[in-house]
């Protein structure tokens, strides 16, 4: 990890496909997850790790495309986050992208000027606007937004009335990856919204559908980098529509 035995700390807001994070880096170890990421250095030089290093100068912005191997350094340093996914307005903006790249001076000072989470929203959509996007399949769409913690791959296939072989083609097509990846990213995310309301990880791992602790643990490093402790429990998470 990097920075060993820092937290993060910050805040940050949950939307539907989408999340804004002003945090000081704390640990995080190498990941890759289902959104793309566009990281802003705000008051010092941030280092993205992973398979091609890249080093951000203050104010300026990179986009990290989903499935992307990466993580923030050095630790302490303040960097703004925005994450996107196709659950976000039904569509798949960022398909083409699949190598990092550096936003361009008036998108990144647009991003520096964001005060809140309805701020981050609107940014995200003029974003998205200047690039091509395709509508993602509504039928899994839906049937992703109606899911809970305990809707296997099986059961969202017949919740959409196609078969498991179908569903996964679109879901690869559309995400990036099998249903059965995007049930544990939706998982993720209600267990962060529940231990926001609870502080209890416990609790939180109970209603994201993980087995236990560990199980929730486990998945929060694979898919962020970070455990609750050094990732989540300095953050003011909040939650937007």
């Amino acid at each position: 990890m990097n920075g060993k035995g820092s937290p993060w700390s910050g805040a940050m807001t949950l939307g539907m496909g989408w999340a804004w994070l002003d945090a000081r880096i704390g640990d995080n170890r190498a990941h890759r997850h289902v959104a793309h990421q566009i990281s802003l250095a705000l008051d010092d030089e941030c280092e993205i790790g992973g398979s091609s290093p890249l080093r951000l100068r203050q104010g300026d912005a990179l986009l990290i495309p989903a499935g992307t191997l990466h993580c923030l350094a050095p630790a302490g340093i303040a960097v703004r986050t925005i994450y996107v996914d196709p659950m976000f307005r039904g569509r798949n903006s960022l398909a083409a992208q699949t190598v990092c790249t550096r936003l361009n001076r008036d998108d990144a000072s647009a991003l520096l000027a964001i005060q809140d989470g309805k701020q981050a929203r609107q940014w995200i959509a003029d974003f998205l606007g200047l690039v091509g996007s395709r509508i993602i399949d509504r039928r899994l769409r839906a049937g992703l937004a109606e899911s809970d913690a305990d809707t296997s791959t099986t059961a969202l296939a017949g919740m959409i009335g196609l078969s498991p072989a179908r569903v996964r083609e679109i879901a690869v097509r559309d995400f990036g990856v099998p249903p059965s990846k995007l049930l544990q990213w939706l998982q993720l995310q209600r267990a962060i919204d529940a231990l926001r309301q609870s502080r209890n990880l416990a609790d939180a791992a109970a209603t994201g559908g993980f087995s236990d602790q560990a199980h929730f643990t486990r998945r929060l490093v694979e898919w962020f980098g970070v455990t609750p402790a050094s990732g989540l429990n300095g953050l003011d998470i909040s939650v937007s529509d």
